[in-house]
């Protein structure tokens, strides 16, 4: 049972109740006085071990909650009927002929092929949302979408309408039922990339899928990889100008393959092309050809040292966490 104690809110907590925004701590705690029978009994529980908690308050209403550690810093309550089922996929695609996730004009997109295959077996136009939007030529080995349907189909049946029609470069692994409120995106917890490097001379066959690299001081790479580990300002190592450059990186590592190595990103979220840009970075300390520590680079908050950045080939999203 929770109790929506002032103290247990986070500073910054967000409510959506209904379709209002509320943010920050008095707000929020203003909100929950005001209409406390609405926030009284809940039945919540996890998805799959997620640290999101959903369920439905004692009206019916769907309801769902967000820690940050042991404090509530996301609560969204809907007060009224949503007609629909929603359902969590999870597939892998080969992301070379794409150019990346989000649906853009005249471009081959994953959402593009979803929406439309989504779209065509429900009849009427499907908004498919997805986790992240990976670049162009990015792969994915355990992608999450979800949308919405009104069609009493199951969730085999409906594993087996997406692959017959999608591409053969796309496999949705599973399909399940899930709470109406579950957001593929706004409630990850953590996502998992890897990024392969082979040493030495190219491979033709793998252009798609990996970056020839030569001259690496495996140990040196390794050292300032381990740097990244923790919470930093992540703006030298990201293209744009973002609401807020800080990210947390739970985890990094280098592992060594018969051909090469495959690094490692465990975080709470990452910045547009941040990860091509640190591979690239750290390549170029490893070869020699930038006299600078990791450390020092993400201190000077700018790309005066990072202009460049590694091919999408070798990217991909291994696991998204809830």
């Amino acid at each position: 049972m929770i109790e929506f104690r002032y103290e247990i809110l986070t500073e910054d907590i967000g409510l959506k109740y209904n379709k209002q925004v509320y943010l920050g701590r008095d707000a929020v705690y203003q909100v929950i006085r005001e209409h406390m029978d609405d926030f009284t009994d809940w039945d919540l529980n996890p998805i799959d071990n997620s640290h999101m908690l959903y369920g439905y308050n004692k009206h019916g209403n769907p309801v769902k909650i967000g820690f940050k550690g042991d404090f509530i810093q996301r609560i969204v309550i809907v007060k009224k009927e949503l007609g629909y089922q929603r359902f969590r996929a999870v597939m892998a695609y080969d992301g070379h002929r794409y150019a990346g996730y989000q649906v853009q004009e005249n471009q081959l997109t994953i959402q593009g092929e979803l929406t439309r295959v989504v779209s065509s077996v429900n009849g009427v136009e499907t908004l498919v949302q997805g986790a992240s939007r990976t670049d162009s030529g990015v792969h994915a080995k355990n992608y999450v979408f979800h949308f919405d349907s009104n069609k009493s189909l199951t969730p085999v049946r409906w594993r087996e309408y997406l692959n017959y029609q999608l591409p053969n470069d796309m496999l949705v692994k599973n399909v399940e039922m899930v709470h109406p409120l579950f957001h593929s995106r706004y409630d990850v917890f953590s996502k998992e990339y890897s990024y392969k490097i082979r040493l030495g001379e190219k491979d033709p066959f793998q252009i798609y899928y990996e970056w020839a690299v030569d001259g690496l001081d495996i140990l040196k790479l390794e050292e300032q990889l381990q740097k990244i580990i923790g919470t930093h300002d992540f703006l030298s190592f990201c293209k744009g100008d973002p609401d807020s450059s800080v990210r947390t990186i739970f985890d990094a590592r280098c592992k060594q393959t018969k051909n090469g190595l495959v690094l490692t990103f465990i975080g709470d979220g990452f910045l547009r092309y941040m990860i091509r840009i640190l591979v690239y970075t750290l390549v170029e300390i490893a070869k020699g050809n930038l006299e600078k520590d990791i450390i020092e680079i993400l201190e000077e908050k700018d790309r005066s040292h990072t202009k460049h950045m590694a091919p999408a080939s070798g990217l991909y999203l291994e696991q998204i966490t809830y």
